[in-house]
């Protein structure tokens, strides 16, 4: 929204601006490019000037079409794409962090590695792809999956996302290594 792209102007941090459900990744760059330039707005009664942040930057997290199906934004094309937005838009350190899970994954939590294999690939085969893509945003935990929180009561055990349990996890940031 608004106030966080204001606000994302004036951290000292990187700070990522995912695309919206709806999958217009033209928001998400409008929201970086607002992030990355100076702001001045009123934030609880006192006046804000930002000098911009140069390390805001992507995150692809999937979407939902207009049929509710999970559509994913990761694969190699959708990537190129988000490269050549990024060289348009004259954006400082063009950068993402693909989301792994969620609508990337249609919450299939084991798919993360499949998917983190692919990324992986597509950077190998591809030098822009591979300055592009900063990170991972892998969902993980103790425990493989999820359970409600009226459940079993499981130590370490997600009670909102499936997440890839800490083995999988660990195996898999050994093989991305």
């Amino acid at each position: 929204d608004q106030l966080h792209r204001m606000i994302a102007s004036g951290a000292g941090i990187p700070v990522g601006m995912k695309n919206p459900t709806g999958g217009d990744v033209g928001v998400m760059m409008n929201s970086i490019e607002a992030a990355q330039h100076e702001q001045s707005f009123l934030f609880h009664g006192w006046e804000v000037r930002t000098k911009g942040n140069p390390l805001a930057h992507a995150i692809l997290r999937g979407y939902v079409d207009k049929f509710g199906n999970n559509m994913p934004n990761y694969h190699y094309e959708d990537l190129v794409k988000l490269h050549e937005l990024y060289v348009k838009s004259g954006l400082s350190n063009p950068s993402v962090i693909v989301d792994t899970n969620h609508n990337n994954s249609g919450k299939r939590y084991l798919e993360q590695i499949r998917i983190s294999n692919e990324i992986v690939s597509s950077r190998a085969y591809n030098n822009d792809i591979k300055k592009l893509v900063k990170g991972l945003m892998i969902e993980s935990y103790i425990e493989d999956g999820c359970q409600r929180i009226t459940e079993q009561n499981v130590y370490g055990k997600s009670i909102t996302d499936p997440c890839l349990g800490w083995e999988k996890t660990e195996k898999l940031i050994y093989d991305i290594a």
